[in-house]
């Protein structure tokens, strides 16, 4: 048996909230020390959907587009925030057809994870899409201009090496899709 305990938080106020994008909230907390910590921070942002798309050929549906914050073009998977109101699953659907205009027939539930401990920011709820289908043209986005394409496991591989696929929930995704496999092949020798 553990003995640590639960910090309460005593107080909680919002500092900034640009909804529905971020609020950073300021808590006021009671350590089982009894010591008092008036300034934590955590920020909070929507949940999102992080969808792995394979075609029957084991082909993986990937999206290349600008990040402004890494200031570069990268691969990423179709990915969308969360409605309020609207379950993970369904968002998953609705943010695949919305990005790429594909369908797919299986789906399956890869974990939902907090994406910082520290901070909080959201949840990330990953999801596997298999027998994708093109049903319509994908929904025009100024800020999100992108380009698709379908990628083999080892192409995979070779993005997340090259630093082209350089976001931690698109890498925890894919590894969970393929049980690592395009990340344990290959590996360098030391």
């Amino acid at each position: 048996m553990s003995a640590l305990a639960p910090w309460y938080t005593e107080a909680s106020r919002t500092i900034l909230s640009l909804k529905p994008w971020l609020s950073v909230i300021e808590d006021t907390i009671k350590l089982p020390s009894g010591r008092i910590v008036n300034d934590y921070y955590r920020i909070e942002t929507p949940d999102y959907v992080l969808i792995s798309a394979r075609r029957d050929d084991g082909s993986v549906l990937m999206e290349r587009h600008y990040k402004q914050c890494l200031r570069k073009i990268i691969l990423t998977s179709p990915a969308g925030g969360v409605d309020e109101g609207e379950l993970p699953i369904q968002a998953a659907k609705r943010e695949l057809l919305e990005e790429t205009g594909f369908e797919a027939d299986n789906w399956s539930s890869l974990g939902s994870f907090v994406v910082d401990g520290t901070r909080g920011i959201c949840t990330a709820h990953l999801f596997s899409a298999e027998l994708l289908r093109k049903v319509s043209v994908p929904v025009s986005n100024d800020m999100e201009e992108l380009e698709l394409l379908f990628m083999s496991p080892a192409e995979i591989q070779h993005a997340v090496r090259q630093g082209d696929i350089p976001l931690l929930p698109d890498i925890a995704l894919l590894s969970m899709s393929f049980g690592n496999v395009f990340l344990n092949n290959n590996q360098e020798k030391s």
